[in-house]
């Protein structure tokens, strides 16, 4: 029996911010990964590296990504900026239950 690996929960706000918007876009033109993946050139694992925030993409990946999915990469970007002002507006869950 194969031992499973422990999901690698990303930190980096940025790097969540670009995969939460690639996922979104990808999502939203009615593509798969599988799809999207192979009209970039890339691996499917690649696609799903970069929405669960796991690796960074170089600007000329993004790109690529951006034309695939018919969209400009302005809009990409613009999308991550409002994403992680979305994440840092919402406070946190953990401790802000009011205690009595």
């Amino acid at each position: 029996m194969q031992r499973r690996h422990k999901q690698i929960q990303p930190t980096d706000l940025k790097m969540r911010a670009i995969g939460a918007v690639v996922r979104e876009f990808r999502e939203r033109a009615g593509h798969s990964q599988e799809r999207l993946s192979g009209e970039c050139g890339f691996d499917r694992t690649y696609i799903s590296r970069v929405e669960r925030g796991i690796i960074n993409p170089t600007v000329g990946r993004l790109w690529q990504i951006a034309d695939a999915l018919e969209t400009p990469l302005s809009q990409l970007a613009k999308r991550m900026e409002l994403w992680i002002a979305d994440q840092v507006r919402v406070p946190s869950r953990r401790g802000d239950a009011k205690r009595t």
